[in-house]
């Protein structure tokens, strides 16, 4: 989704780069701290952290991408998903089941 945000972006005239090598420089910076925050730690937290920064970066991404090209993004998708997300981090470390 990145690289199509950044060929929104650039009128597909620019190269994000193989695997995205150039993708801080096309990145607004917010975007680009975003992106790294995908990238997750050791622990437990950070790996959740970094799955719904995935998510929050995927999401800010695709609703310009959809927009430009005149594609309705699937917000209660994205919501439902986010939700149960939620939901499973926070489940208790003996829950027998999710719901």
């Amino acid at each position: 989704m990145l690289i199509w945000y950044i060929g929104v972006k650039t009128q597909f005239r620019k190269n994000p780069g193989k695997l995205g090598k150039y993708f801080e420089k096309f990145l607004e910076p917010e975007l680009w701290e975003l992106l790294l925050k995908t990238y997750a730690g050791a622990g437990y937290e950070d790996t959740w952290d970094a799955l719904l920064a995935t998510g929050d970066l995927f999401r800010i991404t695709a609703i310009s991408v959809a927009e430009q090209f005149g594609f309705e993004y699937p917000f209660g998708d994205d919501q439902r998903v986010s939700a149960h997300l939620n939901h499973v981090r926070f489940l208790p470390k003996n829950a027998k089941e999710m719901y």
